[in-house]
């Protein structure tokens, strides 16, 4: 049911095509004016000019806070075309090609993992190509050049690739423990939230189980937090196992959500009853005996525009209707 998206660079994408686009402008301003005066190189000059007036536009649009990614690679496509023109056209001791060096750490910065091995395996192969066929022999030998070049950008490289495998490892875990239950394992109320916001709009009919433990104090008093702790894992992992899915929540204390979509009335009454019957009928242990537990389950369907904490007030008061009438049992 989770609709959420991995974070993709620890610094915003758009705070990074702000900056990348006003350094862009600047230095192309002034390669512009060196080779239009200068050097009188007319087409890179012409180039040259394009990269300015589009990045002049994104670090604008990037102020007013109107980002769009196509953005960021189109203004990449831009700068790499400048610099394998540059490297074309120049001469080589000008030292153009050090400029490809810099691409890599933009093309995993901005367009992640993946998309940044293959855009600097491209920038690779065709600087390479063009540095072996502009090597003049008479000087020295291609291959040696090719070589010395190859070797540089490669650690570059190497080093970006590793960060970015590093940084998105580490993200993603982070991501996992601030929406995972610490204890139990399953989603928290974070989570919760976050995927309650995702389903708000959608057409389909969304249920919301809110699921209590009976006289789960009575456990803690008299066999300690220890034994408390090992229930509520325990617990967790049946609810899991009966839905046979992973959208379970623990809300806090004893008590755990399910949200549960495209379902009927009736279905969903039937998949509360099969958890409530799989945690009735499970065996729980202490260090000394078994323990039986029971469960008591409020089932509340979403209306439409309700606010999340509105939609949780209305399923708490069908536990507490459940509670109310006995226990161990279903109230929809």
């Amino acid at each position: 049911m989770s609709t959420r998206r991995q974070p993709h660079t620890s610094v915003p994408p758009e705070v990074l095509h702000k900056w990348l686009s006003a350094l862009a402008c600047a230095l192309h301003c002034l390669y512009f004016v060196l080779n239009l005066c200068l050097v009188q190189k007319m087409g890179l000059a012409a180039i040259q000019f394009i990269v300015i007036i589009f990045s002049a536009y994104c670090f604008l649009t990037s102020l007013k806070e109107y980002y769009k990614p196509w953005k960021s690679y189109v203004l990449m496509t831009l700068l790499t075309c400048n610099i394998l023109a540059s490297v074309s056209v120049m001469e080589l001791w000008a030292g153009a090609i050090f400029w490809s060096i810099a691409l890599p750490p933009w093309y995993y910065n901005l367009f992640g993992f993946k998309r940044g091995f293959y855009c600097s395996a491209v920038v690779a192969v065709l600087s390479a190509a063009i540095l072996f066929l502009r090597t003049d022999t008479s000087l020295f030998m291609p291959y040696r050049t090719v070589f010395n070049f190859v070797l540089a950008y490669s650690s570059v490289w190497l080093i970006c690739h590793i960060y970015e495998a590093q940084r998105q490892k580490t993200t993603l875990l982070l991501h996992s423990l601030a929406l995972q239950d610490a204890l139990t394992g399953v989603q928290n109320r974070h989570s919760l939230k976050e995927d309650f916001s995702a389903l708000h709009n959608k057409v389909e009919k969304v249920y919301m189980l809110i699921i209590d433990i009976d006289h789960f104090k009575n456990i803690n008093d008299k066999f300690g937090h220890d034994i408390g702790d090992s229930v509520l894992i325990k617990v967790a992992h049946v609810i899991t196992r009966a839905l046979e899915n992973q959208n379970v929540y623990r809300l806090g204390g004893e008590e755990f959500v399910v949200l549960l979509k495209g379902l009927s009335n009736t279905e969903v009454y039937d998949q509360a009853e099969t958890i409530r019957k799989a945690i009735e009928g499970e065996i729980f242990h202490s260090h000394t005996e078994e323990i039986k537990l029971t469960v008591s389950i409020g089932v509340n369907a979403l209306e439409p525009k309700q606010a999340f904490t509105d939609f949780l007030r209305a399923a708490d008061m069908k536990l507490y209707q459940a509670k109310h009438q006995g226990r161990n049992q279903v109230c929809i």
